[in-house]
């Protein structure tokens, strides 16, 4: 039965839906694009340096120094430097060097505020059809992330839709940027379903899928349900179904 307006039952609910959809709002505010960009910084690098590690292994070096100067500059926050170290191998015939001297160039911009920059340089990387896909997602993961204030939620979705669709590496970052992106638009039954696809999913990391979670939770979404009830048994079959000393 419907409860009538203005009793106690209603007034309560009320109250319990204006405090979650203001904790929502403070959280997506304060925490919301910061901790993806640390998400989403820590996969590039991991997929940067693998690459790199990897094609050390063919073709060390004179090139590999240079990159190694213009990373390690960019780790001592001079991105200047970083940036004008890495440009003779962002043009350069090397696709693996040009590739992540361009990530490089992309972070240095990023960290000196030029986000149209950083956009384009990672958005080099993206298209760049001659360097490994990991290394292409990260990329255009970093590229949303520096244009993520001025592009339309539809934008975002769609340009990280293939990302969501399926498992992978940079799924659970994607995921997290097309949920908020959701929330922008007021589509929370959306994000929603996609904070609980982060909870469930099993590369994603558990900073990730902590914070995931809560966002859920705050959506009305039991993102924590479904995998308590799987560790319930398992933990019955470990104590060898007892019930107690």
């Amino acid at each position: 039965m419907a409860l009538p307006p203005g009793s106690p039952d209603t007034l309560v609910r009320e109250v319990d839906d204006a405090v979650r959809e203001d904790r929502l709002r403070t959280f997506f505010a304060n925490y919301g694009k910061a901790v993806i960009g640390l998400v989403i910084v820590g996969l590039a690098a991991l997929g940067g340096w693998l690459y790199w590690d990897h094609h050390q292994g063919r073709q060390a070096g004179a090139l590999g120094a240079q990159l190694n100067t213009a990373i390690d500059a960019l780790g001592q926050g001079r991105p200047n430097a970083a940036a004008s170290g890495a440009e003779s191998l962002a043009k350069g015939d090397d696709p693996a060097y040009a590739a992540l001297a361009l990530m490089v160039q992309g972070n240095a911009a990023a960290a000196g505020g030029d986000m149209r920059t950083a956009a384009a340089r990672f958005a080099a990387v993206s298209a760049n059809e001659d360097v490994p896909q990991a290394l292409r997602d990260a990329a255009l993961l970093r590229e949303i992330l520096a244009q993520y204030d001025t592009m339309q939620p539809a934008t975002v979705i769609a340009r990280l839709r293939h990302l969501v669709a399926e498992p992978g590496p940079a799924f659970a970052s994607a995921a997290e940027l097309t949920a908020l992106a959701e929330l922008k638009r007021g589509n929370e039954a959306a994000a929603g379903a996609l904070f609980k696809r982060i909870a469930e999913s099993e590369d994603a990391p558990e900073s990730l899928k902590s914070r995931a979670v809560q966002m859920a939770g705050m959506l009305g979404v039991d993102a924590v349900g479904d995998n308590n009830e799987e560790a319930a048994p398992a933990a019955g079959a470990a104590s060898g179904g007892g019930t107690g000393e």
